[in-house]
């Protein structure tokens, strides 16, 4: 035993040896080209001769200067390794970029050695593409300067993160200034691979172009001019785009990352899954209503009790009161009891429930995207698994900061386990996925039901995930400073968004959460005053009833259980007014209409039957993403049957308002004035009628304010001149914001103005560090107990090279290990954090894809490339 292990560390140091041997040889290789480019332009007088020679000593001055820093993080990177058959951490990232930087820079030096005498060479441009990688060599050498510190640091604890003690403002005071713009000119993405890169550089372009047209002033053809003028700009000027993108990564708020990030979320980007991605059977987004539910304590093995304990799911409402949450059943299949899907129908197959569910929460920095956003990968998941895929939709930061997503995610799950059959599922195997920050709830939501006392799922499969929401500096974090997705600036202005909301933010969830009780108590006033009166009848409303009601007097009057005078207007009232105070807060997602479905209580054991919207649809295609359905609860009491509506809004609330009589006279005057009667459509919905109401000049179109009669030659012509005016004022405007600055607001607080983002001086990165993060293992799963990591399931942990929270998975998964759980790390090279949105347009994200795909079969135990044994086999349409 002791020789086998003597015998695999002496192989695993030998290795060790061989490759530092190699890097050293690449070094050495670089040096020798330089020299002999040195002593050819050595004797060219020229302004860009002088240049290029200049540049090539500075080359092999800075390789000099990083040979010995390489040396000694080489000799101590193994100690931080997870498990010597998984080498990675930040120390061996860093060592990894500048080995990219040298390959780079050696296929650039012999380049210009073969080609420098022939007549097409340029020596202007090469002069540009030498002094780039010279710059870049000088800030790698810097980082490796702050790796020393950081081992120091760490010497005696072993973990890659840093006691209390030290701060991430005394990391870059004891090193050189690192000049980020390098990393975002000539030499971006140059340590990533080759599919990477001109996406990166495409992402860049659109980066710098969008901040000019999202803090410009002007309409849409002014933006839109001025994007196309821009972008062209930084696509030929390197180095004027990375100063633009460093400095916007320092100066912009978190709503301009917002902005950017929802470009995904553009309808056409939103229809390219469905005719570049995987087809599925089943595609449509849930609103799940908030209303209690109530699980069964898990019990111990050792000692069961006699009777089943119930533990009661806390509805979601920190940051703005009790909401609707919105989630997308994904499915290869439609399969038995799911939910919009008849078990007798016949116009397509219906296949038994799965065994197995995923159970996703996307990733965006807890700011941005949603489940369409993370369509395309999770289709080809769906299909390859054969499983049904819930992915939840979130209320985001800084709208909803923490714990209100935690909460949303936690109840979802809560939900899913009780509603199993609804979604295609027996439940038998329930896999938490998620990437990013949809990783990190899918760790708090684990740790809620170990706490809690509910079912643990299954096993937790997290990729790329952030595990310590703080500011601890590491070594893998300082790569931030040279990602181009997840800029330094970004990341901290994400993280600060949700885990520590300003003032300004906490203010307006309280008016906002005053505005929806206010709504609501108005809405349930007026049922009251209505039942009290209405001459003492009471209605009796029976699901599919159609019995009519009795007066006073025992006559029947005609049915108005479809229409509910006292219920339908103020449900549309509803739907109509806090659509937008719900969607404040919920992932925007494109699916704006909504199903509404009365579901019977499952407590009572009453069967559903709902009828999907495209049954009737013969097109074989049957994502439904324009149709979200919502569940509402229906009690059947003993006497009478009472609809309860569930509102989207929190029903626990005082009725103590003392805006409650305006609120309530706003109600009555807009069904006064806009309702004017209900009725039921074809698909047995309530419908209000409302009232023609004319409107005034200013909410008209000016075309249509006036009478047929009312249009003369001589109003044509000042509609003519006016339309021209206005063109010529735009494009004059055009033409100024395309060559005036742009500016942009560095923080409310501040109400300071930035002229110019093409600034030639950066701010410390340190900046941004200042401020404090609550301690909470809810927040960062890394603080968790060990009481409560012990009780995890097994966990796949699957990351990069090149990820900024690559410390965050080695360690987590390194407490995991040392308290004897089941778990395994995965580390990738030459993808970014992020890699699973690009897993349709890039060969090696597509790979990390499969390896994510291969990882969750094995939590769910089945075949990754046949999933269960009924429904399609793995492909494409």
């Amino acid at each position: 035993m002791d020789q086998s292990a003597t015998t695999s560390n002496g192989g695993y140091e030998e290795l060790q040896q061989e490759q530092q041997q190699q890097r050293l040889m690449l070094f050495d290789s670089l040096i020798e080209l330089c020299r002999n480019n040195i002593s050819f332009f050595e004797s060219d007088e020229t302004e860009t001769g002088l240049r290029l020679h200049g540049a090539f000593v500075g080359l092999i001055d800075h390789i000099e200067m990083a040979k010995p820093l390489v040396r000694m993080v080489h000799g101590f990177m193994h100690e931080y390794d997870f498990d010597p058959s998984v080498p990675g951490n930040g120390f061996r990232s860093f060592l990894y970029v500048v080995e990219c930087c040298v390959s780079t820079a050696l296929k650039l030096t012999r380049y210009v050695m073969e080609n420098r005498s022939t007549i097409l060479f340029r020596k202007a441009v090469y002069v540009k593409e030498v002094e780039a990688y010279n710059h870049l060599m000088a800030s790698l050498c810097t980082c490796l300067q702050h790796t020393q510190t950081l081992r120091e640091w760490t010497r005696d604890s072993g973990d890659l993160f840093p006691d209390e003690s030290h701060s991430v403002e005394e990391l870059f005071a004891t090193g050189g200034i690192i000049n980020q713009y390098c990393f975002y000119g000539r030499c971006l993405g140059f340590q990533f691979c080759d599919s990477i890169k001109p996406l990166l550089k495409f992402i860049s372009i659109g980066m710098a172009g969008f901040s000019e047209g999202y803090y410009s002033e002007g309409g849409r053809l002014s933006k839109a001019t001025s994007l196309m003028y821009t972008s062209t700009k930084y696509m030929l000027d390197p180095e004027l785009r990375a100063r633009r993108i460093v400095n916007i990564s320092q100066n912009s708020n978190v709503d301009f990352c917002k902005a950017f990030w929802f470009l995904a979320e553009s309808e056409m980007m939103h229809s390219l899954p469905s005719f570049v991605g995987f087809k599925v059977k089943v595609n449509r987004v849930i609103t799940i209503p908030p209303e209690p539910i109530q699980l069964p304590r898990q019990a111990p093995t050792d000692n069961a009790p006699t009777e089943t304990v119930f533990v009661d799911i806390p509805i979601p409402k920190s940051h703005g009161g009790a909401a609707p949450i919105k989630a997308r059943l994904i499915s290869a299949v439609k399969r038995k009891g799911m939910i919009g899907e008849r078990s007798n129908s016949q116009r397509s197959t219906i296949h038994p429930a799965s065994r197995g569910m995923v159970f996703h929460c996307h990733g965006g920095g807890f700011v941005a995207q949603s489940s369409k956003s993370h369509e395309s990968y999770l289709r080809e998941w769906a299909v390859t698994l054969n499983v049904p895929i819930l992915s939840i939709d979130y209320s985001l930061a800084p709208e909803a900061p923490f714990p209100r997503a935690l909460e949303e995610v936690f109840y979802a799950y809560c939900w899913a386990l009780r509603n199993c059959e609804l979604l295609g599922t027996t439940g038998e195997r329930i896999i938490l996925a998620g990437d990013s920050a949809g990783a990190n709830l899918n760790l708090g939501c684990a740790m809620k039901a170990i706490e809690l006392g509910v079912r643990r799922p299954d096993g937790i499969f997290i990729a790329y995930c952030p595990v310590l929401i703080s500011f601890v500096p590491s070594p893998a974090r300082m790569l931030c400073l040279m990602d181009p997705l997840l800029p330094f600036g970004f990341m901290m202005r994400c993280l600060k968004a949700y885990a520590c909301p300003s003032r300004e933010v906490l203010e307006e969830n309280r008016k906002r959460h005053e505005q929806r009780l206010a709504i609501v108590n108005a809405g349930l006033q007026m049922r009251n005053n209505n039942v009290v009166g209405g001459s003492g009848a009471t209605a009796t409303r029976v699901a599919g009833g159609g019995q009519g009601e009795q007066d006073d007097n025992g006559n029947r009057t005609p049915d108005r259980s479809d229409s509910g005078d006292d219920n339908s207007m103020w449900e549309h009232l509803n739907s109509v007014n806090t659509v937008q105070l719900q969607n404040q807060h919920l992932s925007p997602v494109s699916d704006t209409a909504s199903d509404t479905l009365a579901l019977k209580s499952q407590s009572l054991g009453n069967t559903i039957d709902i009828i999907s919207p495209d049954e009737s649809n013969t097109i074989t295609s049957l994502e439904e993403d324009s149709q979200p359905i919502t569940l509402q609860q229906v009690n059947l009491n003993t006497e009478r049957s009472n609809i309860t509506v569930v509102d989207d809004l929190d029903m626990d609330m005082p009725s103590d308002i003392s805006s409650e009589q305006n609120t309530n006279q706003y109600v009555s005057d807009f069904i006064e004035r806009y309702v004017l009667d209900t009725t039921t459509n074809a698909a047995g919905e309530i419908e209000p009628i409302l009232r023609p109401v004319s409107r005034s000049q200013s909410e008209e179109n000016i075309v249509l304010d006036i009478g047929r009669e009312a249009i003369s030659v001589q109003n044509l012509q000042e509609r003519v001149t006016s339309a021209a005016s206005n063109f010529v004022s735009k494009v004059s405007s055009t033409l100024n914001s395309l060559t005036a600055s742009k500016p942009i607001t560095i923080g409310a607080a501040q109400g300071e103005l930035q002229s110019n983002l093409d600034a030639l001086i950066a701010r410390s990165p340190s900046d941004e560090f200042i401020f404090h993060v609550p301690k909470d293992s809810h927040l960062s799963p890394y603080w968790a107990s060990d009481d409560v990591l012990s009780q995890f399931p097994p966990t796949k942990i699957l990351t990069v090279v090149l990820d900024p929270c690559l410390d965050d998975c080695v360690m987590f998964a390194k407490r995991l290990k040392s308290l004897n759980r089941s778990v395994s790390l995965d580390i990738l090279p030459g993808l970014p954090h992020g890699f699973l949105n690009f897993a349709t347009i890039s060969k090696e994200a597509h790979e990390g894809s499969k390896q994510c795909v291969q990882r969750i079969a094995e939590l769910l135990e089945i075949s990754a490339t046949a999933g269960d044994d009924t429904g399609p086999k793995q492909g494409c349409c």
